[in-house]
C-alpha cells in the first residue's frame, strides 16, 4: 500500500493542494493567479461652485474729459508731422504740443486766467490759409470731426467749455476765431 502525503503549498496568494508519494511524480502546474482587482476610489459628488451675491448695478468711475488750456502763455513749438502749433495744449504755461486722445474721449478747452477772448473752432482735414469756421464765435456741435461745424464758441477765462466728443481715428484742425489770422493760434487733434 502507498501512502500519499498531501501537501498545502502556496503560490501568490492561492492555495495549491499537492499529492506526494514515495514512488509517484506528480507533475507541477503552476498555479494561476486570478485577477488582482485593486480597489477604485469613488470620487466624492461633486456640487455646483456658488456664487457671491450681487448687491445691485456696478458704477464704475467715469473718464474725465482730456483738458486742452487755450491761451498766449502756452508756447508755440514746430511738430514734426504738422508743423508749427500754437497757444493749445495739455498744461497751462507749458508748450504747446499735438492733442493726441483715444477715439471716443472727451476734451474740454479752457483759456487760462485773465486772455483775450479765445476759441478752439474746427478747421477740417487740414490749415487753410485763412480762418474758415463761420460759426466760430458761437458755441456749435458736440463732436470733434475733420470739419468746421464744431466750436467752444467764446470762452470765458477759467470757464471750461462744454465737452466734446473724439469722432474716429483722425487729424482734426483747429484753431482760434480771433487770432489764427494773426498769430497763427492752431493746433491738432490726433484720434486713436
Amino acid at each position: 500500500m502507498h501512502s500519499i502525503k498531501l501537501s498545502v503549498v502556496v503560490l501568490g496568494g492561492l492555495c495549491a493542494l499537492a499529492a506526494c508519494s514515495s514512488n509517484a511524480t506528480v507533475p507541477h502546474t503552476p498555479a494561476t493567479s486570478a485577477p488582482v482587482t485593486t480597489p477604485t476610489a469613488t470620487p466624492a459628488p461633486t456640487t455646483a461652485p456658488t456664487t457671491a451675491p450681487t448687491t445691485g448695478p456696478s458704477t464704475a468711475p467715469t473718464a474725465q474729459p482730456q483738458v486742452v488750456h487755450v491761451g498766449f502763455d502756452i508756447a508755440s513749438t514746430t511738430d514734426p508731422t504738422f508743423g508749427a502749433v500754437a497757444f493749445y495744449g495739455p498744461t497751462a504755461g507749458g508748450n504747446a504740443s499735438v492733442i493726441t486722445v483715444a477715439s471716443g474721449s472727451q476734451i474740454v478747452f479752457e483759456s487760462d486766467a485773465a486772455q483775450p477772448p479765445h476759441t478752439a473752432s474746427g478747421l477740417g482735414s487740414s490749415f487753410p490759409a485763412q480762418f474758415d469756421n463761420t460759426s466760430a464765435p458761437t458755441a456749435t456741435g458736440t463732436t470733434i470731426a475733420a470739419n468746421t461745424t464744431w466750436s467752444t464758441g467764446t470762452l470765458s477765462p477759467g470757464v471750461p467749455s462744454a465737452p466734446f466728443t473724439v469722432g474716429p481715428p483722425g487729424n482734426y484742425f483747429f484753431g482760434c476765431f480771433y487770432h489764427y489770422n494773426s498769430s497763427a493760434m492752431r493746433d491738432v487733434i490726433v484720434s486713436q
